[in-house]
């Protein structure tokens, strides 16, 4: 990063009047990726997914924005920063300017550690030595890097990586972290969360890395990205007796806006598809799996289940003969069945066409597959517009949280969700639909 935009990111931390680790402020202040890196909300994930002592007298070298140092002096009992650079460690000081728990310098300090975080620029082998001479005897390490070959410069300076996480897309704003054997174990799994290769490291080392990562974690994945802090999750999928769970929690727990929140859930996991992935293989089942999603929808609300806005075709497996709904986070106090099932629709047709899916009409619009998919389960094709506003709505308070001021923001998410409806579908390959569709649309229209 130049000199000039280093200069201008202090400046905006020493003006912004929220400086936290979820500041929603900072979050959108971003202008372009060099700027939206140091304050996105997940700039300290690497180090949400670790089990870091409360009361850990904490090093961090190569401090940067101050983006994981507010963590840790959030988490933490005490927080040593060292940042070379003036401008950067001026950043640093704006960033944690409301915590007592936060010292920054240009230096070492000659202090015993429980925690050291460095980062990969930082990782010499004669400093990684002082750090080890400097480490409790159940102190960790905890070095972030795009490169494994700075396991070698931790071996030679005494330093075993006990533990090799890796993070995706990077280890600066990752989305997941996880150890290998996910990869392995639950590859479907993994694929889903990780959305392909990770380019970044968080490589643990002394006596007290195991505790950073307990051994029955497989990953811990994040969504933090186009939301609003209220709206921020983490997903940690854990073994159990009888397999694997996702267990998902709220970052900052708040209440609704205007009648939004997420909520914790807990899921199984399966070896099984989504709807939408067995929809691209197999076509055929449109009408038997969109009428088995309504009538599991319908189901669940009877049962009073409250996140069923979050009950879509992308969040539901089809495991053998059996759907299982998953990753139901979002709840909607404004929306019943109804909303629901036009959602659902909706962004079923949207997934379907990104994927040019074979079962479209040639040459048509995704508005057109989307009220072609509602008319087989006994909607008129006059939803999409009402679905897109309810849709746009719900987004906007998602992305701001906030209710107050936001028209704006609908209007122009409204208005992407036109354009997507107006685009060509192109095919991607060519199958000829089931009778079983057939039956179903003569069905329908003899209602």
């Amino acid at each position: 990063m130049d000199a000039e935009k280093a200069r201008l990111l202090t400046t905006l931390l020493s003006l912004a009047e929220d400086t936290g680790s979820l500041s929603d402020e900072l979050h959108f202040a971003g202008w372009d990726a060099t700027e939206r890196v140091p304050l996105d909300h997940g700039a300290a994930n690497v180090l949400r997914a670790l089990v870091l002592p409360k009361a850990a007298r904490v090093l961090e070298v190569g401090a940067g924005f101050g983006g994981l140092t507010r963590y840790l002096g959030e988490v933490s009992a005490r927080v040593h920063a060292v940042e070379a650079d003036p401008v950067r460690a001026a950043a640093v000081r704006f960033r944690t300017r409301d915590l007592g728990t936060v010292t920054v310098s240009d230096r070492l300090p000659a202090d015993t550690h429980d925690l050291v975080v460095v980062q990969q620029a930082y990782a010499t082998r004669n400093l990684l030595v002082t750090v080890r001479e400097q480490l409790s005897p159940t102190g960790a390490v905890v070095v972030l890097t795009a490169s494994r070959g700075v396991a070698k410069t931790l071996a030679a300076a005494g330093l075993e990586v006990q533990r090799e996480l890796l993070c995706s897309p990077g280890h600066e704003v990752a989305r997941a972290v996880r150890g290998a054997r996910i990869d392995t174990e639950l590859p479907r799994l993994a694929a889903a969360i990780t959305g392909g290769a990770g380019d970044g490291l968080a490589l643990l080392c002394g006596p007290g890395a195991a505790a950073l990562w307990p051994a029955y974690r497989l990953a811990t994945y994040f969504n933090t990205a186009e939301r609003a802090a209220f709206a921020c999750t983490r997903a940690d999928v854990v073994r159990t007796g009888e397999g694997a769970e996702v267990r998902r929690v709220p970052l900052a727990p708040s209440p609704p806006v205007a009648g939004i929140s997420v909520g914790p859930c807990t899921d199984k996991v399966y070896d099984a598809p989504t709807m939408v992935e067995v929809l691209l293989d197999e076509p055929e089942r449109v009408a038997g799996l969109l009428t088995g999603w309504r009538d599991l929808l319908r189901a669940e609300a009877s049962r009073e289940v409250e996140a069923l806005w979050d009950l879509v075709p992308h969040n539901v497996l089809v495991d053998g003969a059996t759907l299982r709904p998953i990753d139901l986070e979002w709840r909607n106090a404004g929306a019943g069945v109804p909303e629901v099932i036009e959602r659902g629709v909706l962004v079923l047709a949207d997934k379907l066409a990104d994927a040019g899916w074979s079962a479209a009409a040639d040459g048509g619009s995704m508005r057109d597959l989307a009220g072609w998919l509602g008319v087989l389960i006994g909607l008129h094709p006059s939803f999409v517009d009402s679905a897109v506003e309810r849709e746009a709505a719900f987004s906007a308070i998602g992305s701001c949280g906030t209710s107050s001021g936001t028209d704006e923001v609908r209007r122009s998410i409204a208005e992407i969700w036109r354009s997507r409806l107006a685009r060509t579908v192109h095919r991607y390959r060519s199958t000829k639909l089931g009778a079983g569709v057939a039956a179903n649309e003569d069905e329908v229209a003899k209602r």
